[in-house]
């Protein structure tokens, strides 16, 4: 999936301020607008782990999605499968709702 994704045109789309793509191992596969990009991938993959078991744990299903919303924005990771994971970040809290639908669009394009 990531040779037909492009960062940059998802960034246009959705007007967030930067993105990455890496797999479940944390190995950075592109990114877009992000300093340190292969540290912030290792951090990234720790999240959806923790996140992946948690969800596991309380027994609400398979991780898909989790938000991150800070002060000052916010942070969206998309986990399509191990190979593949997105994380979208903005400065602006009313970016959210595009990037969720644009990620949600993009899985659905994934899967067909």
């Amino acid at each position: 999936m990531s040779k037909n994704f492009d960062l940059s045109d998802f960034l246009k789309l959705t007007n967030a301020d930067g993105a990455i793509i890496l797999n479940a191992k944390g190995e950075l596969i592109d990114s877009e607008n992000v300093e340190n990009g292969n540290n912030f991938a290792a951090m990234v993959a720790v999240m959806v782990t923790m996140a992946s078991e948690f969800s596991s744990d309380i027994k609400i299903g398979g991780l898909k999605q989790f938000i991150c919303k800070s002060d000052n924005g916010v942070f969206i990771v998309d986990k399509f499968d191990e190979d593949f994971i997105v994380g979208v970040y903005s400065k602006e809290l009313a970016k959210a709702g595009l990037i969720m639908m644009s990620m949600d669009n993009l899985s659905k394009k994934k899967q067909a």
